[in-house]
């Protein structure tokens, strides 16, 4: 089941409120936000988000609830506070003024949370990381049902074009004949009897051979056939497999209208190319 790149999820425990958004990109792209005093676990959270992912940008962001965080100690570095309070004393002396606590609490380093030790916080944490990342999957997954629904339609669209190109291929000898007589005849005028009926056969086999375009068809029927098949696949990460089969498809698509002398079969390439164009907007979405 394929899984889209754009998802959500989040979770509440342990004393943690953790969020993580993905949305598309060609590689994979992990950030993470944590509180200050967290930063040494960047890499092992970026690793928990990396191994369940293989592409997109995702945004990670951790941060402590409110609840969790009254009744923690505020810690007050006194040596330094006391060191801040006699360098401001001395300037308040020599240029004037009044130094008061406020004064000092605002120095970054006078306060800190006490917390408690980071090796200990981590297991707590892990268990709210992989809540997160277990409800980010499950949006993700759903969105791909979505995604895979609307390819499916497509796919089925795209085989209907299929058939009608190569029921075009069953008549287009007589088509190619025809086209040649009225030319002839236009050019000749009363004179077309003297149409040499061999060579005119001979032309019409050259021009058909030229535009032949069973081989196209052949290998359009293979690439649309494996695309259906990868994007039914279990594995979650297909987005790279259905760009490959997707540009295989258009190349062919491409070819038959570089061959093709029938302005029917010219309409409905266009439309098939136009059905691709769509689907690779959705398989953009694919991780």
């Amino acid at each position: 089941m394929p899984r889209s790149m754009t998802g959500f999820g989040q979770a509440d425990d342990n004393g943690y409120h953790i969020e993580i958004k993905g949305v598309n990109h060609r590689f994979r792209d992990i950030r993470v936000r944590l509180p200050r005093d967290l930063s040494a676990l960047e890499i092992p959270v970026r690793d928990m988000v990396n191994e369940a992912i293989s592409r997109g940008k995702v945004d990670i962001t951790i941060t402590r609830n409110a609840t969790a965080a009254i009744g923690q100690k505020m810690a007050i570095n006194w040596d330094l506070a006391q060191d801040y309070y006699d360098d401001l004393t001395n300037m308040a002396k020599r240029f004037g003024g009044e130094v008061t606590f406020r004064d000092i609490i605002l120095i970054p380093g006078i306060m800190a949370e006490d917390f408690h030790d980071i090796e200990e916080q981590w297991p707590m944490l892990q268990v709210t990381i992989q809540e997160a990342i277990d409800a980010f999957c499950t949006s993700k997954i759903g969105e791909g049902k979505r995604l895979k629904t609307d390819i499916v339609d497509r796919l089925e669209s795209l085989l209907a074009m299929h058939n009608t190109m190569k029921a075009y291929t069953k008549d287009i000898l007589d088509t190619y004949r025809e086209r040649l007589r009225s030319h002839l005849d236009n050019l000749l005028s009363d004179r077309s009897g003297m149409i040499d009926e061999t060579r005119m056969e001979q032309e019409v086999a050259i021009l058909a051979d030229k535009s032949d375009i069973t081989e196209e068809l052949v290998r359009l029927h293979s690439h649309i056939t494996s695309f259906a098949e990868v994007i039914g696949f279990p594995e979650a990460s297909i987005g790279r497999r259905l760009d490959f089969l997707l540009q295989e498809i258009n190349r062919e698509l491409n070819t038959i209208g570089s061959k093709s002398q029938v302005t029917a079969l010219s309409h409905i390439i266009i439309d098939a190319k136009t059905e691709v164009e769509k689907i690779r907007e959705q398989v953009q979405n694919i991780e």
